[in-house]
């Protein structure tokens, strides 16, 4: 049977013969306790290895639930509009050319800035989704259709387009609550 490199190499034989010679005691002595370990770990400010599974065991915390139907602070579309045009007529002004490779990160930036500054408004239980469609008329058409279940009384969407003889860019702002 063969031997794995480890036990087999001539460098661990010396080692293994002068522990062995050295006695049971020096063995204990090299070998430190879990317990002297555990409590240099908390010396240093890091928690034990079993300290660390206990904590991941630990079940996430529930929340009771509030019982209220309406959001603190409620949503105003008409802000919202405001944050949209800003954006899009900052970044989608007269000096803007349309490139396919730049196009795409850009309108991942202005959809992540539009993103943020609307969630700067604190609209109480609503998440967002920003569409940015941005594209170049070159006797092409585009459809888009997006279909999805919500509460007509409160959420909506906000949409702005900017066209240009060169380019389109639409922005669809989804406002949609969340209890």
């Amino acid at each position: 049977m063969a031997e794995s490199p480890e036990r087999g190499s001539k460098e661990n034989v010396p080692e293994a013969a002068s522990k062995e010679a050295a006695g049971p005691e020096q063995a204990v002595k090299e070998k430190p306790k879990p317990k002297e370990k555990k409590a240099k770990d908390e010396e240093k400010g890091r928690p034990s290895v079993g300290a660390a599974l206990i904590a991941a065991a630990k079940p996430a915390p529930r929340y009771a639930p509030t019982y209220r139907l309406e959001p603190k602070n409620p949503m105003k579309q008409e802000r919202l509009e405001i944050v949209v045009k800003s954006e899009m007529n900052k970044n989608y002004a007269d000096d803007y050319t349309f490139h396919p490779k730049y196009s795409l990160h850009m309108a991942a930036q202005v959809a992540e800035d539009i993103k943020a500054r609307i969630k700067l408004l604190n609209f109480d239980r609503y998440r967002y989704i920003v569409l940015i469609t941005v594209g170049e008329y070159l006797m092409q058409g585009l459809y888009s259709m997006a279909n999805f279940l919500w509460d007509a009384e409160k959420d909506g969407y906000v949409n702005y387009t900017i066209e240009t003889p060169n380019y389109f860019a639409v922005c669809t702002v989804f406002y949609i609550y969340f209890d």
